[in-house]
């Protein structure tokens, strides 16, 4: 499970930039958001998406006419393509899921936190027949819908789901506080999710806190990137009750090796506590690196 960051949070920048300014912040690349057009010109132009560190491409509509093209790319990338469930006409589900099939690719369809239109789309995917080239791609809008079906959800898409699009965390993340944010990326994390989670903006008015977050040179970074070695989370501004799974939730996404840096208002003893409960023992190791009395930080490498 690795957070990457869509293309659309820093049109400003091209691809290459973009991909660098991604893995500054710790993340593992960049989500691009493309036309059919533009598919096209960059599968003739047989440019490489490691440059640019592209893990995902995203259309706004796909149909039986347009989908090679991104098919093709997507195979010849390595890299998923995902679609919002109105930008694929249920008639062309079938006809879509079989050229990615044909291709070696993987189509993921979109859906929000709504447990009746996940299991609607995945019986329409069952009975089209294209199970083994197209899946799930979940959009989670913390600020304008409930997480309180996520968990139902996130069970019902488990088997198929392929990215998780979040909008918000990045910059943004400390308005998320007490809307469920933390209990997700906990319940991914003990799912074994192994998918992608793409940051988006929340709105469009956020896009120059986003780009101020992105250029900022601040050796800080929410994400897990391949070579980020060290993550760091300042939990002070974060709802009480969100604490220990936004704690647990980084932690979870840790490789081997990377240390995830905490900066508290409060003993962080609990978290020990609940690691050693959880996990393999030797498999971490913890240390209070500050003692309070108004501001503690804590260390926790996974080993």
């Amino acid at each position: 499970m690795g957070l990457s960051l869509t293309s659309t949070a820093a049109l400003h920048l091209d691809a290459q930039a973009r991909g660098s300014a991604c893995l500054a912040r710790g993340l593992d690349g960049q989500e691009l958001v493309l036309t059919t057009h533009e598919a096209l010109e960059a599968l003739v132009a047989k440019t490489s998406a490691a440059d640019s560190h592209i893990v995902a491409l995203r259309v706004e509509a796909l149909d039986r006419a347009t989908a090679p093209v991104l098919a093709l790319l997507a195979r010849h990338w390595d890299v998923p393509v995902s679609v919002p469930a109105q930008g694929v006409a249920p008639d062309d589900l079938a006809a879509v899921g079989s050229i990615f099939e044909a291709a070696g690719a993987r189509l993921l369809v979109g859906h929000t936190t709504n447990l009746a239109e996940t299991t609607a789309l995945i019986t329409a995917i069952a009975e089209a027949g294209v199970a083994a080239s197209v899946g799930l791609s979940w959009e989670v809008r913390p600020s304008t819908e409930s997480l309180d079906d996520a968990g139902a959800v996130l069970f019902a898409a488990r088997a198929q789901l392929g990215l998780v699009r979040l909008y918000g965390g990045g910059p943004e993340q400390h308005d998320q506080g007490g809307r469920g944010i933390g209990t997700l990326l906990t319940d991914l994390a003990l799912s074994q999710y192994a998918g992608l989670i793409v940051l988006a903006p929340s709105a469009p008015d956020q896009l120059p806190r986003w780009h101020a977050w992105l250029e900022s040179r601040k050796p800080t970074g929410c994400g897990t990137a391949h070579d980020a070695r060290e993550v760091t989370l300042d939990m002070r501004d974060v709802e009480p009750k969100d604490r220990l799974e936004t704690i647990l939730g980084a932690y979870k996404t840790l490789r081997k090796g990377a240390t995830l840096k905490i900066t508290v208002d409060h003993d962080p003893s609990c978290m020990y506590y609940m690691l050693e409960a959880t996990e393999p023992a030797g498999s971490f190791a913890f240390a209070t690196t500050e003692k309070g009395p108004v501001t503690w930080r804590a260390e926790v490498t996974r080993t």
